[in-house]
């Protein structure tokens, strides 16, 4: 699996069953594989000579799924944007409607009116996970 944060954003392809963390490249219209140490090496591929260390070029067509994904969580009823997972710790950037009072009182303040917290998984409802296809996008650009 991916080495992303569990519910964390992010863009990932699937290759030959395995789901990589999918780098944002400029060498279109091949996508860039990230190989973390607990992922299996794509067979077939070389690693990528310009790219950063664990990285491998597939091409669109050899990926059964490519998609950007990004979720969000409630907080005593609050919306958060979440970082992902850790350590059974969900983080969150504030996106709920109680504004100041709520975050002063309960996150911490990460930028002029931008608020964060870290709150135990078991603490938060609604976790939605939230994808937009980049292969069917890819794919649709490729038939005009």
């Amino acid at each position: 699996m991916a080495k992303a944060r569990k519910y964390g954003p992010g863009r990932f392809a699937e290759f030959q069953g395995h789901l990589y963390r999918a780098l944002v490249d400029d060498r279109a219209p091949m996508i860039t594989l990230r190989v973390d140490s607990d992922d299996p090496v794509p067979e077939g591929l070389a690693p990528d000579p310009q790219g950063p260390a664990g990285s491998y070029l597939v091409d669109p067509h050899d990926v059964t799924a490519w998609y950007a994904a990004s979720w969000t969580f409630r907080w005593k009823g609050e919306l958060f944007s979440s970082g992902g997972l850790v350590d059974g710790r969900i983080n969150g950037y504030y996106q709920g409607a109680k504004g100041a009072a709520f975050a002063d009182k309960y996150l911490t303040r990460t930028g002029a009116i931008e608020y964060e917290g870290d709150f135990p998984l078991e603490e938060v409802t609604d976790l939605t996970e939230d994808r937009y296809d980049l292969l069917a996008a890819w794919k649709a650009k490729q038939s005009q």
